[in-house]
């Protein structure tokens, strides 16, 4: 992901989320050399984005995103499993994210790649729903 990548990231970020974040928060995560990255395209179109950070041990995963028509094509496993294998190459041995314990189809994504639900975050997101947060050790 690049800083020109960001307008058609925020565009998509708007229609897959509720609670959006903005602009800027991208700008300030790109900024950091602990980014982990990504943006997939189809036909040179931006469909997808993935977007955490390689800390110390730790990859925190804060957004993986398909547009909302490519969903269900496994994009969002393949983003995963790209940043995972940066993660390790960066010298992480662990993997966690937050998601919405509304968010069925994610949890369930996750879950298949090997990620537990450690616990919940009560009112996590800005509209008062929680979150599980959910981990994996990396091998």
């Amino acid at each position: 992901m690049r800083f020109e990548d960001l307008d058609s990231v925020v565009e998509i970020e708007n229609r897959v989320f509720p609670n959006p974040w903005p602009r800027y928060f991208f700008e300030k995560d790109l900024e950091s050399r602990n980014a982990v990255a990504y943006v997939f395209e189809e036909n040179g179109k931006i469909i997808g984005y993935s977007l955490g950070m390689c800390i110390d041990v730790e990859l925190h995963i804060s957004n993986i995103a398909v547009d909302t028509d490519f969903q269900r094509r496994g994009l969002g496993s393949e983003m995963l499993r790209e940043m995972e294998k940066v993660a390790v190459e960066r010298g992480c041995g662990y993997a966690y994210l937050e998601v919405r314990t509304t968010n069925i189809a994610a949890i369930a994504m996750y879950k298949s790649k090997g990620y537990d639900i450690l616990y919940i975050r009560r009112r996590y997101y800005l509209d008062g729903n929680d979150a599980y947060v959910m981990h994996k050790e990396l091998k």
